[in-house]
């Protein structure tokens, strides 16, 4: 299906230019030529773009209209708006409704990462309101279907499986999101995942990429699980996308701190009471195969190397990845020597932090070391199987309380 993209403000000199960056990663995408503030109204209600780019750098005398143009297109037409300026006074613009900001000059990725971003975020957005319609209107008729209990029944067993369809459907999308097996096994031989939702989607992730002749991994742990968790991956993996992939970035904690940055923008974070806590924990390592040497900076979760049957536990930075009392504070970056045969796990607290066993306690991280270090032994399929059996032995009957994720990866 086409797309559209309406330009607001934007020069002619620069809208050539992203027309040309986007044809070529967009071909089906309809850019309309830019447009003056004035007609808007009009031109979206004839157009009836699916996202707008609106440079706020044009007509300076006029902010306050054009504030009022953003919270008129957010607001009344429901169209997701990316704000261009060269300032960094974004606040305004985001509490007017924007969803992202792109701040000027900006590189190609950065342009193209933002419209995927947006078209990403309207379709689950359209996706949710057609869902929750349906879901309203299925309820409204359960109220009224009141002849009997058989019919109430059979009516609420095919809603839950609709529901249940799209749960499975919004799963499929999450899967399609995070890196596939074949991907990784391009920079990887030797490694294992283990994740398990709570449920069918998930709010821990696992991201994996390769610049030159670097491999780089990072497990993260997302605020909430469900749906909410799973929003935030998106974003999560978005922005990692851009700054790994654009090699914008010298260190491992360097990637954290501008991923805190895009983090707290999209999320409009300034540390005002009230706002929304949302981020993620993570753990991320740069592995450089020439030098065999680890770098790893970490938002809350750790990482463990085992070294001839020894664990050591490498502890990240007590703040996670968005608004916190530190956000100012740098990440700390580590860097390890590795040896042949070394060992490496990342993972979310999930497998830790499960209630089980005899007496009803959390598994715990002393059992989860000891644990690793048994089967450290064992081929990393091998190890896979065992975590898992001994977690669903541990659990039980239980309640699985939260997503679980633990990547584990031998050097050569």
């Amino acid at each position: 299906m086409d797309q559209k993209l309406l330009l607001i403000n934007i020069e002619d000199q620069s809208a050539e230019r992203i027309n040309s960056i986007l044809k070529k990663e967009f071909p089906l995408l309809n850019i309309n030529a830019p447009i003056n503030s004035d007609i808007v109204p009009d031109c979206i209600d004839k157009i009836l773009p699916d996202i707008v780019l609106f440079d706020f750098d044009i007509s300076e005398n006029q902010i306050q209209k054009n504030i009022d143009l953003l919270e008129y297109i957010t607001k009344n037409k429901k169209l997701p708006v990316i704000a261009l300026s060269s300032s960094k006074n974004y606040n305004a613009l985001f509490k007017a409704g924007a969803i992202n900001f792109i701040h000027k000059p900006f590189k190609d990725v950065t342009l193209i990462s933002n419209i995927n971003t947006a078209f990403n975020l309207k379709g689950i957005i359209n996706s949710i309101r057609i869902k929750e319609k349906v879901i309203d209107e299925k309820n409204q008729k359960i109220q009224f279907q009141v002849e009997n209990e058989l019919k109430q029944r059979e009516m609420i067993t095919r809603k839950n499986k609709e529901i249940m369809a799209d749960i499975r459907y919004a799963s499929r999308i999450q899967h399609a999101i995070l890196p596939q097996l074949d991907f990784i096994e391009k920079f990887f031989h030797d490694y294992f995942i283990l994740h398990q939702p709570k449920r069918h989607v998930s709010g821990d992730f696992y991201w994996v990429s390769c610049q030159g002749n670097k491999k780089i991994i990072a497990v993260g742990d997302c605020t909430g699980h469900g749906i909410s968790g799973a929003l935030m991956h998106m974003l999560g993996s978005a922005f990692l996308k851009e700054i790994i992939v654009g090699n914008n970035f010298s260190t491992a904690s360097d990637i954290l701190e501008q991923l805190r940055d895009h983090i707290m923008q999209s999320l409009n974070q300034t540390g005002e009471t009230g706002e929304a806590q949302d981020g993620l924990d993570i753990s991320l390592c740069i592995i450089d195969c020439e030098n065999n040497k680890l770098q790893f900076s970490g938002a809350n979760n750790p990482v463990y190397i085992i070294k001839n049957n020894e664990l050591t536990e490498i502890k990240g930075d007590r703040m996670p990845v968005g608004i916190h009392i530190n956000f100012n504070k740098p990440f700390t970056n580590h860097n390890i020597d590795l040896e042949p045969n070394d060992q490496i796990y990342l993972f979310s607290d999930g497998y830790a932090d499960q209630f089980g066993g005899p007496h009803g306690k959390k598994f715990r991280y002393k059992q989860f070391k000891e644990l690793l270090v048994k089967v450290s032994h064992e081929p990393m399929n091998i190890q896979k199987e065992i975590l898992n059996n001994v977690h669903d032995n541990w659990r039980g009957e239980a309640e699985q309380i939260d997503d679980i994720l633990v990547f584990g990866l031998k050097i050569k």
